[in-house]
């Protein structure tokens, strides 16, 4: 009996100890976009001499490989999947012929004020205490190829020494569609980032993605974001996968939020609309 309960003492003595250790990974995400960082060095001005004046014969080089390969990541798909009379991103639904877009009272059974739209909520987990409910919405104009883009994402946390923590982070993007096909649709724009939180921030947000049918029902979609946050910069990284049956998708993936040097990671579960 005697040694039972020294197993005991002992097992609840790790268990604190593990407890006061573990991470709480909501609060290292806060406290990265809260907390300024301290400003580095300025170093020593140097005083420019003649030599200095010359022009480098690289520079010129320089500036086309800079200007290549920001380039690429937009003229590359524009050359190879855009389609100029294609104005939306075709769905399982109007591939099969079954529900076109538009074929519902919501946008008035027109195309004068939305082209199409995408609004999708999701569960993530990490498996490990930390849930994500998220919701996003995407509505394609009719105009330039512009879109609206808005997301919500709500963290909750179980601490281990009992409760629970939680903040939200989204963003509102304007974002142009500068390819465009029947089955794929590449998107860029800016926009801002928000913390909702005890204490709310907001910040620059840049994102480029893709919505992709390679083969029916498949849909293939990727996202990445940067920008800022509080004072922070903020990095967002979301891809999935999901099958389509009309204007239904069910998919999953996974996300990855990293403020600072603090990152959330959760797999996805979700269902999409399509209109």
């Amino acid at each position: 009996m005697k040694r039972l309960t020294q197993y005991a003492v002992l097992l609840l003595l790790v268990g604190a100890a593990a407890s006061v250790g573990q991470t709480q990974q909501l609060e290292e995400f806060r406290q990265s976009a809260h907390t300024p960082q301290p400003e580095e060095p300025k170093p020593a001005k140097r005083r420019r001499s003649f030599y200095d004046c010359e022009d480098d014969p690289f520079d010129d080089l320089k500036a086309m490989v800079v200007f290549g390969v920001l380039a690429a990541p937009y003229y590359l798909p524009y050359a190879a999947f855009d389609q100029p009379g294609c104005d939306r991103f075709e769905s399982y639904a109007a591939e099969q012929r079954q529900i076109a877009y538009k074929d519902t009272n919501w946008f008035c059974n027109s195309t004068n004020v939305v082209a199409s739209a995408r609004a999708q909520v999701d569960y993530g987990t990490d498996f490990s205490g930390l849930e994500q409910i998220g919701t996003k919405l995407q509505v394609d104009l009719p105009v330039w190829r512009l879109t609206l883009d808005g997301s919500i994402s709500s963290y909750y946390e179980q601490l281990a020494a009992g409760g629970e923590d939680h903040l939200a982070i989204g963003d509102a993007n304007l974002v142009f569609r500068f390819a465009q096909g029947e089955r794929i649709v590449w998107r860029s724009g800016v926009g801002m980032n928000w913390l909702a939180d005890t204490h709310n921030e907001a910040g620059f947000n840049f994102t480029y993605g893709l919505d992709a049918m390679p083969w029916e029902p498949v849909v293939f979609s990727t996202e990445i974001d940067l920008g800022t946050l509080g004072h922070e910069r903020l990095l967002r990284s979301r891809t999935t996968l999901g099958l389509q049956w009309r204007e239904v998708e069910v998919y999953t993936g996974y996300e990855y939020v990293e403020a600072g040097s603090a990152g959330l990671s959760t797999m996805l579960f979700g269902v999409r609309g399509w209109w």
